[in-house]
């Protein structure tokens, strides 16, 4: 312990074996943290300072924690354990909002508070999210999770074709029962004893090592498995897959260290796995796209409908206005001919009445005529003696004005004559 980065860098094969043989039960919580690099007394001040804050998870972590561990005695209630576990599980929630509280991070840090103080526990557990790559676990997309059983899957195909053919005929996805696997690591189910000698491997190695303990698991159930159907198969998987392995764990260490799984394989799978997405999400967007337009389709469909509902409604309308107009039409036509037979009828009613009317009164106009005659010539004689009245009465007044005039001359004469003989 007191050189173990010195050893690690000079001897790491001798470590691993060292490690794959067990770590000291006293002295495991130390070397953990040797082995993660997590002693950390800033984030053990974090972690104290996080305690004084409320967490919107609190309910959701009080009602898991019975179901944690429920049969260590640590972890039942009154045995300390659960205040603890309630602490770290808390103060992780505070300190990435993003993942918050998943059930799955509880059973992560059990094995760790068995081992050491919450402090410690915290500091580690935030080492193993973000150093191990554990993080994307349990993030709202679990984009590290989904790589990961990705990754178990081909090595599935590698290691153990049958196994997963047999798997897939069933209908049985690695999401069913290697999720729980992954997001515990092992420690939902499995003995502490199996558990811890995971985590030691795990610290040591990296996250990646969980697929070696996955393989393992199914190569010592290899025929067991191709024997099960689907219902017991899935709970098989789920909680007694372990029970090979129930009184060895030396022997599970030894089968995981035996898989090979190379940093060159995982690259590969990652990269067929990234593919896989980028297609899947163009394929969505292609999706949704397609869907984006069946729905405009959808909608311009239903708007023309409705118009062509309306205009066939106009239509009904303006062919029963036609059929209207037409009949009144028909109506008006009838009167017109019955007009038109009424007028001619008329006419030649008229026409007879005007000539036997003629014929009637031919005599008593020819004599109004002959009177008119008479009349008009005594007016013309009437208006030649007016004429010649009226010039005899210019003649007159002409007259009667040269006598006016000859009066009024010899009234100044005379008037003279007596002024003249006046004076004499």
């Amino acid at each position: 312990m007191q050189d173990y980065t010195g050893v690690a860098k000079k001897n790491p094969r001798q470590l691993t074996a060292m490690i794959q043989r067990g770590v000291p039960p006293a002295l495991r919580g130390q070397i953990w943290q040797l082995f993660a690099k997590s002693k950390d007394h800033q984030l053990e001040e974090k972690f104290v300072e996080l305690l004084q804050s409320s967490s919107t998870h609190e309910k959701q972590i009080t009602r898991d924690l019975s179901r944690t561990f429920p049969n260590i005695e640590y972890f039942q209630e009154g045995g300390g354990g659960q205040d603890a576990l309630f602490n770290v599980v808390k103060a992780y929630s505070l300190y990435d909002a993003e993942v918050g509280y998943c059930q799955g991070l509880s059973f992560v840090v059990g094995p760790l508070l068995l081992n050491m103080p919450e402090e410690e526990a915290f500091c580690i557990l935030v080492r193993m999210m973000n150093t191990y790559q554990m993080r994307g676990h349990y993030t709202p997309d679990m984009g590290e999770l989904q790589l990961r059983l990705f990754q178990f899957e081909q090595l599935m195909d590698e290691t153990v074709p049958l196994v997963a053919k047999h798997l897939r005929n069933q209908g049985i996805r690695s999401t069913m029962y290697a999720s729980q696997w992954f997001m515990t690591l092992f420690a939902y189910k499995f003995p502490l004893d199996l558990v811890f000698r995971v985590f030691d491997i795990i610290l040591v190695e990296g996250i990646e090592s969980i697929l070696r303990f996955a393989i393992a698991l199914l190569k010592a159930s290899h025929d067991k498995i191709l024997n099960l159907d689907f219902e017991v198969l899935v709970e098989f998987l789920k909680s007694g897959l372990f029970e090979y392995y129930m009184n060895d764990a030396g022997m599970f260490i030894q089968d995981a260290s035996n898989v090979k799984v190379t940093p060159r394989m995982l690259t590969q799978y990652t990269q067929r796995y990234h593919a896989m997405v980028q297609k899947q999400q163009a394929e969505q967007a292609a999706e949704e796209s397609a869907r984006e337009a069946n729905k405009q389709l959808a909608a311009q469909v239903r708007s023309l409908e409705a118009a062509l509902s309306q205009l066939n409604k106009e239509h009904v309308e303006l062919a029963r206005e036609l059929i209207t107009r037409k009949v009144e039409m028909a109506q008006l036509s009838d009167r017109n001919d019955v007009l038109t037979q009424k007028v001619s009828d008329l006419t030649k009613i008229v026409d007879a009445q005007g000539k036997e009317v003629e014929e009637r009164y031919k005599d008593e106009i020819q004599s109004v005529l002959k009177k008119n005659m008479d009349i008009l010539k005594k007016n013309e004689q009437l208006e030649d003696q007016l004429s010649y009245m009226e010039s005899e009465l210019v003649e007159t007044k002409m007259k009667y004005a040269e006598g006016e005039i000859e009066r009024d001359a010899l009234s100044r004469r005379l008037n003279d004559m007596k002024k003249a003989l006046g004076s004499n």
